[in-house]
C-alpha cells in the first residue's frame, strides 16, 4: 500500500513540475528582490528590516496564490480528464489518493519556502529567517488543505480559488473583523440586523484559523519568542489539517464516478 501511494505522489509531482513553474517562481524571486531594493532606498529609519519585511509580504501572497493555482488545477484535471475513474479501477483506495495529494502539497509548499528561506538568510538573521520558512511552510499547507478541499467539492477552479482565497483572507483579517464587529455594535442602536450580523461573523470567526496560524512579520523589527510562536502555529495548523483532511476524505467517498 504504502508503495502504490508513493508512486501515485510521484505521478501527480510529475504533472506539475515543469519549466514554467521554476520559470514564474524565478520572475517572482525577480520581482520581490527588486521591490526590496526600491523600499530599501525609499525608506528613512529601518530600512533594512522594512524591506525584508515587504519581501516576506510579497513572496507569502505570490507562492500561496500560486500554491493554490497548482493544487487546483491539478485535482480539476484529474476530474476533466477523468483520471480518477482510472484510478480506481487500479488497486489503489481513495485514502491512499488523498493521502498522495496531501504528500504533493506538503512537497509543492516545500519546493516554493526554499528560495524564500535562503532570500532571508542574507537579509535578516539566520533565527528569523528559519522562523519565517517554518511558519510560511505551515500557512502554506493549511492554505493548500483548503484549496484540495474546495476543489474537491467544487470541482471548477475559479470557485474553487475564490473560496479558498476568501477563507484565507477572512483568517489573516480575522482580528480586524473582530475589532470592527466590535466597534459597530457599540455604535449601533442593538437592532435585530446588526445583532444578527455579529451573530454570523463571530461564528464564522470561531471555526476558521486566527492570526495565531500565519507567520508573523513583526520579527523583522523586535524580538520574539519565536520557538513558541512558532509550536503555537505548529499546534493550530496540524489541527486544522487533521480537519480538512478528514472532511476531504468524507467529502472523496461520497462521490459517485462512472466507471
Amino acid at each position: 500500500m504504502i508503495g502504490q501511494t508513493i508512486s501515485l505522489f510521484r505521478y501527480l509531482m510529475l504533472s506539475i513540475l515543469n519549466r514554467r513553474l521554476f520559470l514564474l517562481v524565478s520572475i517572482l524571486l525577480i520581482i520581490a528582490a527588486l521591490l526590496a531594493s526600491f523600499i530599501t532606498e525609499l525608506a528613512i529609519i529601518n530600512s533594512h528590516q522594512i524591506a525584508s519585511s515587504v519581501l516576506a509580504e510579497f513572496l507569502r501572497y505570490s507562492f500561496v496564490f500560486l500554491a493554490l493555482l497548482l493544487i487546483t488545477s491539478n485535482v480539476a484535471e484529474d476530474f476533466e480528464f477523468k483520471q480518477f475513474e482510472r484510478l480506481l479501477t487500479m488497486p489503489i483506495s481513495r485514502w491512499q489518493y488523498i493521502a498522495a495529494q496531501f504528500m504533493t502539497i506538503a512537497s509543492i509548499v516545500t519546493l516554493l519556502v526554499l528560495p524564500v528561506v535562503l532570500i532571508l538568510l542574507f537579509m535578516t538573521s539566520v533565527e528569523v529567517a528559519l522562523y519565517w520558512a517554518v511558519a510560511l511552510w505551515l500557512e502554506m499547507l493549511l492554505a493548500g488543505l483548503i484549496g484540495f478541499l474546495a476543489i474537491l467539492s467544487l470541482e471548477k477552479i475559479p470557485q474553487a480559488m475564490f473560496f479558498s482565497l476568501a477563507i484565507y483572507l477572512l483568517a489573516k483579517l480575522s482580528e480586524l473583523i473582530s475589532q470592527m464587529l466590535s466597534e459597530s455594535v457599540y455604535l449601533s442602536d442593538g437592532g435585530l440586523a446588526s445583532r444578527f450580523a455579529e451573530f454570523v461573523f463571530s461564528a464564522i470567526l470561531h471555526v476558521i484559523p486566527g492570526l495565531n496560524a500565519f507567520a508573523r512579520n513583526d520579527v523583522f523589527f523586535e524580538p520574539l519568542d519565536l520557538s513558541t510562536m512558532l509550536l503555537t502555529q505548529l499546534g493550530v495548523v496540524s489541527l486544522y489539517s487533521l480537519f480538512l483532511l478528514a472532511v476531504s476524505s468524507i467529502d472523496f467517498y461520497r462521490k459517485e464516478f462512472n466507471f
